[in-house]
């Protein structure tokens, strides 16, 4: 009984709990330089862009392909099958580019999409029509239907993404998912599929020089991953080490307790 009055007086367990809970927020704590982007960026002074954006087609995209001319009635035949970016059946429209890296366009059959840019696949119909006296005026239009990606771990809304347009940036990738976490990682990953191999990269999104990096632009099929960092799984591996003395020193209090009682 003469230990009794330990029990009854709530100071030293409340200074225990406290010491516990300022030892868990201290190794929680974050700094700035941890999570900040592009922190070497030099405000108020304007900065080439040196690099020139452009989508290349890959096997399995879906293509928005329009044919135009001074007269309608000549480009009807090569549009009977395009489908429209607005429609809302974009899904089961449009050119597929197969296995082959080809599409089959009417009535010029199968040509070569694979490897070229939206601009550049546009030319080379435009040529073709030309050259087999169609029309003597065609205007050709290109665009990528399904531009996907993907982003995983740290984010606040993980998930796979569909965009209208062809020009997404790592940056605005990452904002379509919520932005970072605070505990993810500022070196990041992305994977990306490239004539038959996949690559990956790491970009840190604290240093400015991520806007000359080839992946600052977001390729269609890119993954974005972002790791947790070392401060988080260190947190959590102290938490789990620290746990189990609470609770063997809660159950030993309880025991003695007891027979105090």
């Amino acid at each position: 009984m003469k230990y009794l009055h330990l029990f009854r007086s709530p100071a030293p367990w409340n200074r225990l709990l406290a010491a516990a809970s300022l030892l868990l927020a201290l190794s929680a704590c974050v700094h700035p330089e941890e999570v900040n982007y592009v922190q070497n960026l030099v405000l108020d002074q304007a900065s080439a862009i040196n690099k020139e954006y452009k989508i290349i087609i890959k096997k399995d995209d879906r293509l928005f392909i329009s044919v135009s001319s001074k007269n309608p009635a000549l480009a009807q035949m090569f549009n009977k099958d395009s489908g429209s970016v607005s429609s809302p059946r974009d899904d089961e429209r449009g050119y597929f580019v197969n296995t082959d890296g080809d599409i089959v366009f009417p009535v010029l059959g199968r040509i070569r999409a694979v490897g070229k840019t939206c601009t550049q696949l546009a030319g080379d119909i435009e040529g073709l029509i030309i050259k087999e006296g169609y029309i003597k005026d065609p205007a050709v239009s290109v665009r990528l239907m399904n531009f996907k990606f993907s982003v995983l771990g740290e984010v606040s809304k993980p998930g796979n993404y569909e965009i209208k347009g062809e020009r997404l940036t790592l940056l605005e990738a990452l904002s379509k998912a919520g932005d970072l976490n605070m505990d993810g990682n500022r070196d990041i990953y992305i994977i990306r599929e490239d004539h038959g191999q996949r690559i990956a990269s790491k970009v840190d999104l604290r240093n400015s020089d991520l806007f000359h990096s080839p992946y600052y632009y977001i390729q269609q099929n890119d993954v974005i991953y972002v790791t947790p960092s070392d401060r988080k799984i260190n947190t959590r591996s102290e938490q789990l080490q620290i746990y189990p003395y609470l609770i063997s020193g809660t159950s030993i209090a309880m025991v003695i307790l007891a027979f105090c009682i």
